[in-house]
């Protein structure tokens, strides 16, 4: 009685074993189920829980396009940049033919300011697209913000090629010739550009400075002076004023145009000590 009574209770808890066991499979979800659940959690914005249906599925589906694009979603909804940038080169690897790879991994190497990436990204996008020129103007800006000078002039050149008065290859080329010392092509250059598009508040700011560094200090002051008459809020515009005008030694207008940035911003480039330099305790 008592053996048949124990095996009665052991194959109960077997049974229970069984469907406890049973019922665990029930509830797991498929890594499908599971991706359609992060889709939903980034749609809604609800990253935190996403982020914990990444951690289980990266396991299970690493390489999958859909996972690795909605997980590098998930980190940039998280402020993660660096994983969301792994996730969209990840991508961009494994999935060379598709242009949402490159575009997701151009948009954060400009958060990281991972120009290189950029370059490559823009590069394969026009070979996939078969229209290399729509992205020359891109990879000329990117080059000039790598410090790739002689290679942005070259990808303007080719855009001049095409397109003799394209604006933001005339800015980039003056920019350029400027950064390697070649001035007076850059004011050249700037000069067209502000026939070309006058008023243009970086146009004016960057002939105003070429100017100045060439020492012609007269004319830049006329450019500056246009150019806060144009846009009075610009603070730069304000504060290249008063480097001219210090230089001229003008010193009443020269405080006068600090003074205007310092009530605009009194921590930009140190001009509240420039001020009490040139008219000491007016700073109160």
């Amino acid at each position: 009685m008592y053996i048949s009574s124990m095996r009665t209770i052991s194959i109960s808890l077997i049974c229970a074993a069984i469907l406890l066991a049973l019922a665990a499979c029930s509830t797991k979800m498929s890594p499908e189920t599971r991706l359609t659940k992060l889709r939903d959690l980034v749609e809604d914005q609800k990253f935190n829980d996403a982020l914990e249906q990444v951690h289980i599925l990266r396991p299970e589906i690493p390489t999958d396009s859909a996972f690795l694009m909605l997980a590098g979603r998930t980190y940039l909804g998280l402020n993660m940049i660096d994983s969301a940038h792994a996730c969209a080169r990840q991508y961009a690897v494994l999935y060379p033919s598709r242009l949402e790879g490159y575009r997701f991994l151009y948009h954060t190497g400009e958060l990281l300011q991972d120009y290189d990436a950029q370059i490559w990204c823009v590069s394969q996008m026009g070979y996939l697209e078969n229209n290399r020129r729509k992205y020359h103007e891109d990879i000329a800006r990117l080059n000039f913000l790598r410090g790739e000078y002689g290679q942005a002039m070259r990808t303007c050149n080719q855009i001049f090629e095409y397109e003799p008065n394209n604006p933001q290859a005339l800015f980039i080329m003056a920019n350029s010739l400027a950064t390697i010392g070649k001035t007076d092509s850059a004011i050249v250059i700037m000069e067209k550009l502000n026939k070309q598009s006058p008023d243009r508040v970086e146009v004016l700011s960057n002939l105003a400075s070429f100017l100045a560094d060439k020492k012609d200090y007269k004319e830049a002051a006329v450019h500056f002076k246009r150019l806060i008459t144009l846009y009075p809020d610009y603070i730069p515009g304000w504060f290249g004023l008063g480097n001219v005008l210090v230089t001229m030694g003008d010193t009443t207008g020269a405080i006068d145009a600090y003074g205007q940035v310092y009530s605009r911003d009194s921590t930009f480039l140190g001009v509240d000590s420039i001020l009490h330099e040139l008219q000491p305790f007016r700073i109160k």
